[in-house]
C-alpha cells in the first residue's frame, strides 16, 4: 500500500476556553461547561500571548486545516498544539473528522505547545504501543521535580516538548514514529547544547527501535537548517546516523526549505522526515506543500489555498512536509 507520512507545525494551535468569555455562575454544572474548549484560536505572532479576534482565528484555522486536507496525509505528526482536547476539536470542526486515531501527551513547554500523532480514518494501520519521554532528564534518568512552570525544571528535561514514540503496524512492517519539536535557535550556547542532546537521544531511540526489528522514522520541527551558514552541528547525531536516510537530500537548497521567517523575510529548512535506510528504495515521492504560506513570502511564487483568496492569513509559517512510501 502507499502510505503518505506528513509532519506539520501548525503554529500556535490553541484552545479557547469558555471561562474566558463569561463569568462563573456559581453552579457546579455550569462550572464544567466553563472549562470546555468550544473553539480553537490563533495567537499573535511572537510571544505576546495575545489571541487574535475570533473571526480571524476561525479563518486562519480553516487555512491550517485546508493545508492538511490538500496534503492528504495518512499518518500526520503535528507540532505546536496546546493539548489533546484542542487537537480533537480541530479535527472535528475543521478537518471533518478526517482522523480517527489521535495521540498527544502534555509536554514540557510552559506555553503549552505539544506534539501529536494522528492516523487517517480508514487507513489499515494498527497502533501497537506509544511511549513518552517528557520526564526524561537531559543527563539521564528522570526529572526529580514535576513543575514545568519552574523554568529551571523545564530546562533540565531532555526534550523541550516531548519525543512521542508510536509503534504502528502497516501490513507486515512495524514502523516506529518518533515525533519531535526540538529546542529553538536563540544564539545561546545552551540552546545548541540542548538541541544536540535531543538529537543524540532521538538517535539512540531510533537505534533501539532498529535493533528490535522495527523501522524508525524521525519526524518533526528540528528547529535548525543543516545547510544554513551558521549551522552548529547540533543535528549531526541524527543526520549522520548510518541507519537513517533523508529522502529530501537529493533536492537542491532552493527547493528543500520548509519555513518562512517573516520578520527577516527568509526561508530555511526546519522540518524533517528521516526514515530507516531500509525504506529508502520504497520512497515513491516527497512533497513540501507551500500553498498555505503568507503571500508575503516571495520565495514561493506558486498558487495559494483557495480559502486564502480574500485574506493573507497563513495556514502556518511552516509547510506540511511529506514522504510517500510503498509498503
Amino acid at each position: 500500500m502507499k502510505l503518505r507520512i506528513t509532519t506539520f507545525n501548525c503554529e500556535n494551535l490553541f484552545g479557547r476556553y469558555r471561562i474566558l468569555d463569561k463569568p462563573p455562575t456559581g453552579q457546579v454544572a455550569n462550572y464544567e461547561n466553563l472549562l470546555q474548549i468550544p473553539e480553537v484560536v490563533t495567537l499573535e505572532s511572537g510571544r505576546s500571548g495575545k489571541i487574535k479576534p475570533a473571526t480571524i482565528s476561525q479563518e486562519q484555522r480553516k487555512n491550517t486545516a485546508n493545508a492538511i486536507l490538500e496534503t492528504d496525509p495518512q499518518i500526520l505528526a503535528v507540532e505546536e498544539v496546546e493539548n489533546l482536547a484542542t487537537l480533537r476539536l480541530f479535527n472535528g470542526k475543521y478537518l471533518g473528522n478526517a482522523f480517527d486515531r489521535i495521540l498527544l501527551i502534555d509536554g514540557n513547554d510552559a506555553r503549552g505547545i505539544d506534539v501529536g500523532f494522528l492516523v487517517r480514518k480508514g487507513v489499515s494501520a494498527e497502533i501497537l504501543e506509544i511511549r513518552t519521554h517528557v520526564d526524561d532528564a537531559a543527563g539521564g534518568g528522570y526529572l526529580d521535580k514535576s513543575n514545568r512552570l519552574d523554568t529551571k525544571v523545564a530546562a533540565q528535561a531532555a526534550f523541550s516538548r516531548d519525543c512521542l514514540e508510536a509503534d504502528v503496524r502497516v501490513g507486515q512492517t512495524v514502523l516506529t514514529f518518533l515525533v519531535n519539536h526540538f529546542k529553538a535557535q536563540d544564539n545561546k550556547p545552551a540552546s545548541t547544547t540542548r538541541r544536540l542532546g535531543q538529537a543524540g537521544r532521538v538517535a539512540a531511540l531510533a537505534a533501539t527501535a532498529r535493533n528490535q526489528g522495527k523501522f524508525p522514522i524521525v519526524m518533526g520541527d528540528l528547529n535548525i537548517d543543516v545547510k544554513q551558514s551558521d549551522y552548529d552541528q547540533s543535528l549531526d547525531p541524527l543526520v549522520t546516523l548510518p541507519i537513517l536516510h533523508d529522502p529530501f537530500a537529493g533536492l537542491n537548497d532552493q527547493d528543500r526549505w520548509t519555513h518562512y521567517y517573516s520578520s527577516k523575510r527568509k526561508v530555511s529548512r526546519l522540518d524533517y522526515i528521516l526514515i530507516d535506510g531500509r525504506l529508502a528504495p520504497r520512497v515513491l515521492d516527497t512533497e513540501i506543500f507551500r500553498k498555505g504560506l503568507s503571500k508575503k513570502c516571495k520565495q514561493y511564487a506558486g498558487p495559494r489555498l483557495a480559502s486564502m483568496k480574500n485574506n493573507d492569513l497563513e495556514a502556518s509559517d511552516h509547510c506540511p512536509t511529506s514522504v510517500v512510501l510503498d509498503l
